[in-house]
């Protein structure tokens, strides 16, 4: 008998991987050799947040690699039975970078049905940032080119808040004890529970919120975290809805998502040069709340689909006394043409940021005037084959003389390596190679 359950033991053990799930591997290597040219800032400036009475940075000319959104994902999706599947996904920054480490990326579990849709959670781009770049014209949140350099953020050095993943990292203290914020929108989150919808008829909609484990409790053991000894509980949520014409070649979308605690204000004027306090103080908020709606409508022309997005952006944060920034809102818009041809597709955008408006905690009167931007890409994607692409992408960003929207990619060449420098102006290429596997 025991040699029996022994034998059966180890034959289970060694049993024919086609008794488990089908497991894939699959991600993309995206390089390209970059250059970025920052001009100089602005010399002479003001407005009721910040004044500059002398030359910003010089300028810098940058070359590298970008490695834009390089990535491998080991995943499997298991047939349960009765309509219901598993879904799972493992995914990693490739780090081609010498000094590269492996990171995380949009990593789940989850159930999926035909019927009811499907529930995941763990680590991922949320709806609201996949709507952005799902439509985006130059390859999404690939590096130079794509709308996130303008879109999700306020500006002010925000791409890609770093790190993305965790929102703890918003409310952390930096060496002067207060908090150190996460402006933009465009983001990942971790510890993170979303539903995706089924296509109803091309209509789509999802939800997410983050879980409260990042909330710090009573005492506040850090200074400057949550004045008034009040802990901060970082969390995120948003929903979305979308329609894709099954017959009519028409597409609509809006997307809502609120932040708490993540403390944009203070990135925002730290991005302003106020100090790495973030609002001239020494002080931080009791709390913060920030929100981002983004609403769009695009439309295809037989090969070329042409589309528009409107943003609105605004950050408070409450607790504040004097004449400090409590209050920030930003208006940007988007136009994305995609043409395809026969040897790929051609894809330019133009980004418009207006200038922010905003509040002061002591209730005198606030100008954000100089805060304004512009972004303009062209780029060419050949197809070499169903895998493989071959691209050049430009881009120019003309910033107010007091605001600082950066270019996005990876490596030496990137655009947060430039460096905050209010009021200069951008100007970048790219060419390079895109495998999918």
């Amino acid at each position: 008998m025991k040699k029996s359950l022994i034998a059966l033991a180890v034959g289970a053990a060694f049993a024919a991987p086609a008794a488990y799930a089908d497991v894939t591997i699959s991600g993309a290597i995206n390089m390209g050799l970059a250059y970025n040219h920052q001009g100089g800032g602005t010399s002479q400036a003001s407005n009721s947040l910040v004044t500059i009475n002398a030359p910003q940075s010089g300028g810098v000319s940058r070359t590298g690699i970008d490695t834009n959104y390089s990535n491998v994902t080991i995943g499997s999706l298991e047939d349960l039975g009765g309509g219901l599947k598993l879904d799972f996904a493992f995914q990693i920054i490739a780090p081609l970078q010498q000094n590269g480490s492996l990171v995380n990326r949009d990593s789940h579990i989850g159930l999926v049905s035909d019927s009811w849709g499907g529930v995941w959670y763990g680590t991922n781009e949320n709806l609201y940032e996949r709507y952005l770049y799902t439509v985006d014209p130059l390859d999404g949140a690939a590096g130079m080119g794509g709308n996130l350099q303008m879109l999700g953020s306020p500006g002010f050095g925000t791409v890609f808040d770093a790190p993305t993943n965790n929102p703890a990292n918003c409310t952390n203290v930096n060496g002067n004890g207060v908090n150190v914020g996460c402006a933009g929108f465009y983001r990942r989150t971790e510890n993170t529970l979303w539903y995706d919808s089924p296509n109803w008829g091309g209509f789509t909609f999802g939800l997410y919120t983050t879980l409260q484990a990042y909330k710090q409790g009573n005492p506040v053991a850090s200074p400057g975290v949550g004045t008034g000894n009040t802990p901060p509980n970082p969390w995120v949520y948003g929903l979305g809805g979308k329609y894709v014409g099954p017959q009519i070649p028409i597409q609509a979308w809006a997307a809502y998502e609120r932040h708490k605690d993540l403390y944009g204000i203070n990135a925002i004027t730290s991005g302003m040069g106020l100090g790495t306090n973030g609002n001239g103080t020494g002080t931080t908020g009791t709390s913060s709340s920030d929100y981002a709606a983004q609403i769009g409508v695009g439309y295809t022309f037989g090969d070329a689909f042409v589309y528009i997005n409107y943003e609105a952006l605004k950050y408070t944060e409450d607790g504040l006394t004097g004449p400090v920034l409590n209050q920030y809102k930003r208006r940007a818009a988007s136009i994305g043409l995609k043409w395809n041809l026969a040897t790929g597709y051609v894809g330019a955008q133009f980004d418009m940021a207006n200038n922010g408006s905003c509040s002061l905690a002591d209730g005198t009167a606030c100008d954000a005037g100089g805060t304004q931007g512009k972004f303009f890409a062209l780029g060419y994607y050949a197809t070499l084959s169903k895998q493989t692409q071959a691209y050049v992408v430009g881009n120019y960003i003309k910033n107010g003389n007091l605001q600082s929207y950066l270019p996005a990619g990876g490596g030496t060449a990137a655009g947060p390596n430039l460096g905050v420098s209010l009021g200069s102006n951008i100007w970048g290429a790219t060419i390079g190679l895109k495998h999918t596997f």
